[in-house]
């Protein structure tokens, strides 16, 4: 049976509930893809995952199996551990979902040296970036325990998320416990004015013209950042002291989730559509004012996400530039130049190349699938306009 959890040290939050006796076992694939599937026995509770749903709200996205297998054989975590959901290998997902739970650590005492547990697949990767995040969460990342055999414990604390997928905050002040560590100072003279951008990173999406955009904002006065290239507690420490925030969509935004709230204004450039949709309501609740430039669906795709449908999330998309510059003079006070056709013509057919050359752009795909996204690629209104003579 569910017992009552440790007396909260900060009033407002709600008591994790105590398991005992709980076996987690590890992910598999779930029955839909917005969902995810594991194994448990939590006595007295059912685990969630929360995930926001456009028309639905919230809604638990976890699908729980019994658990298989002779239980006296699972090996046996003792003392406490806080269950922090389901682990994904993905830098975005991993800010977006696999952090808010972990806020208990730091608010209950009895929980500020607990082993963290994340239900992974039983097969896997084990970013270098997870340590790093895990820091920036107020945890030491020897606490982490991945489960991806079925695992018994003795004391299992189940938190409420704090955040979903799509930005909901479900805990009120749940974002006045964040930075849920220390962040660095920045040093005297750093930029407060910053373009995270993706273009060395283009095999996974961007828009196309970005390298001109790079170029505008540089001259405007802006840091461009690559931050798959830097530190993480860099990256999170530019961020928590800019003024000035421009991002190409991306997983970069979810960096503000290991900050809490900027005292920084913040312009997102999208895409692919539904810009707003994906991040609206997270910078919103992050940022001290919001714009979007929104986006347009990716034409310049080499992967598929099913036999006849292309993965635009990890396609290039063309943008109205001239409508894009204005929208950045706007916003930053700046008055850019607007280059002229030929160079934006220029800058364009020079990223979509690099696109293309990237030996990981289309990494999913075999010869033939190839073959078949170029050959849609080049029906492409916008991109027969931009080879024609």
């Amino acid at each position: 049976m569910a017992d009552a959890a440790p007396t909260p040290t900060v009033a407002g939050f709600p008591d994790p509930v105590l398991v005992r006796g709980a076996i987690l076992g590890p992910l598999f694939p779930a029955s839909h893809a917005a969902c995810v599937a594991g194994f448990a026995e939590t006595p007295g509770i059912k685990l969630t995952h929360k995930r926001a749903d456009s028309e639905e709200g919230c809604l638990d996205r976890f699908e729980v199996h019994a658990v298989e297998g002779d239980r006296d054989s699972f090996p046996v975590i003792s003392g406490p551990a806080l269950y922090a959901g389901p682990f994904f290998p993905h830098f975005g997902h991993m800010l977006a979902e696999c952090i808010h739970r972990l806020w208990a650590a730091k608010v209950f005492p009895a929980l500020r040296e607990a082993k963290i547990v994340f239900q992974a697949p039983e097969q896997g990767a084990h970013p270098a970036w997870v340590a790093p995040v895990l820091a920036l969460c107020g945890i030491d990342p020897e606490r982490l325990v991945l489960v991806r055999e079925p695992t018994r414990f003795e004391t299992l604390y189940v938190p409420e998320q704090g955040r979903v997928l799509g930005g909901d905050i479900l805990i009120p002040d749940y974002l006045s416990l964040f930075p849920l560590a220390p962040i660095a100072p920045l040093p005297a003279g750093t930029s407060r004015r910053l373009y995270f951008s993706r273009s060395r990173h283009i095999h996974s999406g961007s828009y196309l013209g970005e390298s001109l955009i790079e170029d505008l904002l540089a001259g405007a006065g802006f840091d461009i950042l690559h931050p798959e290239e830097m530190p993480l507690d860099a990256v999170v420490a530019r961020c928590a002291g800019a003024e000035m925030i421009v991002f190409a969509e991306g997983s970069a935004i979810h960096n503000l989730e290991l900050c809490g709230p900027v005292d920084a204004r913040i312009l997102l450039i999208g895409r692919r559509g539904g810009t707003d949709l994906r991040f609206g309501r997270l910078l919103r609740s992050l940022a001290k004012e919001l714009r979007i430039f929104p986006g347009k669906r990716a034409s310049v795709c080499l992967d598929w996400e099913t036999e006849d449908q292309l993965r635009r999330g990890r396609g290039c998309s063309f943008v109205d530039l001239p409508g894009l510059i204005a929208a950045l003079s706007d916003f930053t006070g700046n008055d850019l130049p607007i280059p002229d056709e030929a160079a934006q013509r220029d800058a364009v057919s020079r990223d979509l190349l690099r696109f293309l050359l990237d030996p990981r752009s289309g990494i999913t795909s075999n010869n033939q699938q190839l073959g078949r996204a170029l050959r849609a690629m080049r029906e492409d209104p916008e991109v027969a306009a931009l080879i024609a003579p």
